[in-house]
C-alpha cells in the first residue's frame, strides 16, 4: 500500500471513531438514559410558514383547519406559525427576522403563507388553494438532502427539562449552506386581550437559530431557554455531519431547514409524538461500532 493511500484510510477510520464518540453521549448523557427519546428521518417535507396573530379575525377562521391540514399531510408539510412582534402575546423578534428574509417592499397582511419561502398566499385562503400550492412546491423542489434527527429529553425537576437534539446530515453541504432550527410550542391564551376567540395556538415558533456547515451561528433568537450548540461537523468527506443542540423547558417539536443558494433543500420536523427510540440498543450499537473502528484502525496500522 502506498503511503498516501494508508494516510487516507487512517483518516477515514479516525472519522468513524470521531462520529461514534459524538454519538455516544446521546445514549448516556447526564450519566443516565434519557427519560424520552424520539427519532425522525427524511428531508423531503415542504416548509409552510404562516404569518398569523391572536388578534386577527381572518386567522381565527383559517388557523383551525390549517392545523388539521398539516396533520392530515404529515410527512409532506411542516408548519411554523410566526406571530407579529406587537401586542400579540406570542409574538417575538423571531418573526421580524423571518419576514425580513422575504425582502418585500410592503407590509404583509394577515394571514400570509409561504411554501419553502416562496409561493406567497395572503388573506382568506381555501383548502384547495393550499393543497395546490403544496403540490407546486413539491414539484419545484429539485433535490432534497437526507436528514436524521434524534431528540432526547431528561426530566430535571424542580428545574426545567433538558432537551438535546442531534442532527445528522447525510450529504456534504456547500459553502453557502445554512441550517435553521425552529422550536415549536402549543401556547394557550391567558387573557382576553388581543384574543380572536382561539384559546390554543399550535406550532408557534418560540426559538430559532441559524448556523453554517461549520456550526458558526449567523442568526439566533434565544427565547426563554436559549441554545447551546456543539460543532459536530467532524468529518465532512463522504457527507458525514453531526450537529448537537441543547435547550430547556417543555417542547412540542423542532423543525430543521437546510438552504443552499437561498433555496430550501431539505425540511424535517420532529414532534413529541414521533417514534420512540431504544436508547439501550443505541448505546450497545455505539460501543460495537467504536470497537470495530478501533480494530480496523489497528489492522490498517499493521499493514502499513
Amino acid at each position: 500500500m502506498r503511503p498516501d493511500e494508508g494516510a487516507k484510510d487512517m483518516q477515514k477510520v479516525m472519522g468513524v471513531i470521531l462520529i461514534v464518540l459524538i454519538l455516544l453521549p446521546l445514549a448516556g448523557a447526564d450519566t443516565r438514559a434519557p427519560d424520552e427519546s424520539r427519532e425522525a428521518r427524511g428531508g423531503h417535507s415542504i416548509l409552510l410558514e404562516q404569518y398569523t396573530a391572536t388578534w386577527c379575525d381572518t386567522c381565527a377562521t383559517v388557523d383551525p383547519w390549517i392545523s388539521e391540514f398539516t396533520d392530515d399531510h404529515s410527512g409532506r408539510v411542516v408548519r411554523v406559525a410566526l406571530h407579529p412582534d406587537d401586542h400579540d402575546p406570542f409574538g417575538s423578534p423571531l418573526t421580524t427576522q423571518r419576514l425580513a428574509l422575504k425582502q418585500a417592499d410592503y407590509q404583509y397582511s394577515l394571514p400570509t403563507f409561504w411554501f419553502d419561502g416562496e409561493g406567497e398566499l395572503e388573506g382568506q385562503v381555501s383548502q384547495s388553494l393550499i393543497e395546490n400550492s403544496l403540490r407546486s412546491a413539491e414539484v419545484n423542489r429539485e433535490h432534497w438532502i437526507g436528514i436524521q434527527v434524534w431528540w432526547d429529553t431528561w426530566e430535571n425537576q424542580p428545574h426545567d427539562d433538558v432537551q438535546r437534539l442531534a442532527i445528522h446530515i447525510e450529504e456534504d453541504l456547500s459553502e453557502d449552506a445554512t441550517i435553521t432550527v425552529f422550536r415549536l410550542e402549543s401556547l394557550e391564551m391567558a387573557s382576553e386581550i388581543a384574543n380572536n376567540g382561539i384559546d390554543v395556538h399550535h406550532d408557534v415558533a418560540t426559538q430559532m437559530v441559524t448556523f453554517d456547515r461549520d456550526g458558526v451561528v449567523s442568526d439566533s433568537f434565544e427565547g426563554v431557554h436559549g441554545w447551546t450548540i456543539s460543532n459536530g461537523n467532524l468529518y465532512s468527506e463522504g457527507g458525514i455531519s453531526v450537529f448537537m443542540l441543547e435547550t430547556g423547558g417543555e417542547v412540542d417539536g423542532f423543525v430543521t431547514v437546510i438552504e443552499e443558494n437561498g433555496e430550501v433543500r431539505s425540511v424535517i420536523g420532529i414532534s413529541n409524538e414521533d417514534t420512540p427510540r431504544n436508547t439501550e440498543i443505541d448505546s450497545q450499537l455505539a460501543l460495537i461500532l467504536l470497537l470495530s473502528a478501533l480494530v480496523a484502525s489497528c489492522i490498517i496500522v499493521r499493514r502499513r
